[in-house]
């Protein structure tokens, strides 16, 4: 079996670019194929949870490939480690650290994205063989299976908050894995040392030039130990926040089965309980002795400066876009790193899903969205692009994991 792999692998290192070509293009055809023919979300859907399973296992040979520890590595490998390869990012450091350093952090990490890639084919298997009843049951033991292992990364992160994704990602063009230089031309030369060849700089003119220093230049958070990129819930109101995030899913889709979609409670249940995560994690990271209240009120966002010049009037919409859009008032507030950055801009960006759930969805996105596809499919091109929403629309209503992140 370790034959077939290893030939699979040199199958894949050969072939990288076009491969991700056919990875993209499938994933593309399966956003197009709902509405096409009888059960084609149910076929789409398996083919990019095929894909996207697929796509996890390139990502990790690629990963182990490109930023191999040693010349040795590379070089079993068929590969010219460093040539032209960017340097690994803060989130591939962070994540590939606990990942070699916890087998506990890699086994959950690696479960939580085959079921976040799955999730979805599940409740429409579900749907069809247990009828609709049944499927909420489906849904609710995904978010509970999903609720445990985010837990379980954060006790092997020593209790640091949950990264997504929490596995290293494809983060280059894999057509420079294709880009093979003979050892000794001008175009590259060879470390004494290392044995690692590199693209010479004699042969890159200009703005090629600068980018490829630019990409091999190191910050302060380049050379930081990997576990300080992200802080720890050093305090129990941290943890409680980092609790209340990783609950809320699962306590939303319990309101869901129990009152149904169209019902308030849910919805407002799990807009507050996010908001609060939100809140009381910044409120972990202040100082002791100083609340949020006695910090001087923020500027208005570009967002809401944006609507206001547009004439939209919307309560909602001015406080999500005032809300994720206000600078820190605190120098603690502030990430002390990209990955932790990303992270909270991540979480905070799933506030707008929320304009695909609940009363919101039924009484506001989804009239407006219909009146777009009513207005536009007698329209030759923007016509198709509203005919291909409007086939959501039906699978916004029926499916959770449509609307969910």
């Amino acid at each position: 079996m370790s034959r077939v792999w290893n030939a699979y692998e040199s199958f894949l290192l050969s072939n990288a670019s076009q491969i991700t070509a056919v990875e993209s293009s499938l994933r593309s055809f399966t956003y197009i194929l709902p509405g096409r023919f009888k059960d084609a979300e149910l076929a789409g859907e398996a083919i990019y949870a095929a894909v996207h399973l697929l796509g996890m296992y390139h990502d990790s040979v690629l990963f182990r490939i490109v930023y191999a520890r040693s010349a040795r590595d590379a070089q079993a490998s068929n590969v010219r480690a460093g040539a032209d390869v960017p340097k690994m990012s803060l989130h591939a450091r962070y994540t590939a650290y606990w990942r070699s350093l916890s087998g506990k952090y890699h086994r959950a990490a690696t479960a939580l994205m085959i079921v976040e890639a799955t999730q979805l084919l599940a409740e429409m298997l579900a749907r069809r063989r247990l009828g609709k009843a049944r499927a909420w049951d489906v849904v609710v033991a995904i978010e509970a299976i999903k609720a445990a292992l985010r837990f379980s990364l954060v006790r092997a992160s020593q209790r640091r908050p949950v990264i997504s994704p929490p596995l290293p990602q494809r983060e280059f063009d894999p057509a420079l894995l294709e880009r093979q230089r003979v050892p000794g031309s001008a175009a590259t030369w060879q470390g004494s040392r290392t044995g690692i060849i590199r693209r010479s700089l004699s042969t890159m003119q200009g703005r090629d030039a600068y980018e490829h220093l630019l990409s091999h230049t190191l910050t302060e958070q380049d050379v930081s130990p990997p576990p300080l990129l992200v802080r720890a819930l050093s305090t129990n109101i941290g943890s409680a926040a980092e609790c209340l995030w990783i609950l809320r899913p699962l306590v939303y889709v319990l309101l869901l089965r129990h009152y149904g979609p169209r019902d308030t409670r849910p919805f407002v249940t799990s807009l507050l309980l996010e908001w609060l995560a939100r809140a009381v994690r910044k409120q972990a990271l202040l100082p002791r002795g100083l609340a949020a209240k006695d910090m001087p009120p923020p500027p208005p966002s570009s967002i809401s400066l944006m609507l206001t010049m547009l004439g939209i009037e919307n309560s909602m919409l001015d406080w999500l876009a005032s809300s994720l859009s206000a600078q820190p008032r605190h120098p603690a507030l502030k990430p002390v790193s990209a990955v932790e950055g990303d992270e909270w801009a991540s979480r905070d960006r799933a506030f707008w899903w929320y304009l695909l759930r609940g009363p919101v969805w039924y009484q506001w996105t989804r009239p407006k969205i219909a009146g777009f596809v009513a207005r536009t499919e007698k329209r030759r091109i923007i016509g198709l692009l509203g005919s291909i929403v409007g086939e959501y629309l039906p699978l916004i209503d029926d499916y959770y994991y449509y609307s969910s992140v």
